[in-house]
């Protein structure tokens, strides 16, 4: 019985170190995040947060978070560890022009979108994005 304990400990050790190692090797992968920030997301402005919280559960990532609508664009913060989404409130129509002008655009391995499928925002110029609508 001792020698199956001493046998069950190594490998626990061995393979708690293995992945230890391989969690602290991994790169950290980029995610620009956008957020239609237009009155017709009005009726799922509520769930954004929530939505955002489930992207920046992620292990190893970084974060930066913009905003898009026609009378500006803006972005909200640049790379770090969560989303950090406040004092944000819909205004004006829907608008994705410069959406990829970013340099956060350019430097993320994976870019999101989150809008309503109620939106007059045209995404089929967004190839490579993930969009994410949100149904009232």
């Amino acid at each position: 019985m001792k020698p199956l304990a001493i046998w069950v400990a190594i490998v626990a050790v061995v393979f708690g170190g293995f992945a230890l190692t391989t969690s602290l090797l991994r790169d950290t992968t980029q995610v620009f995040v956008v957020v239609d920030s237009s009155f017709e997301m009005g009726p799922v402005w509520r769930r954004v947060q929530h939505e955002l919280d489930r992207i920046d559960d992620r292990d190893h990532s970084e974060f930066a978070l913009a905003t898009a609508r026609s009378l500006q664009t803006d972005l909200i913060h640049s790379w770090q560890s969560e989303l950090t989404f406040v004092g944000i409130e819909p205004f004006a129509p829907c608008s994705l022009d410069g959406i990829g002008d970013y340099v956060e655009a350019t430097e993320a391995d994976e870019r999101i979108l989150i809008t309503s499928s109620g939106t007059a925002c045209d995404t089929t110029a967004l190839v490579d994005w993930k969009i994410i609508q949100l149904d009232p």
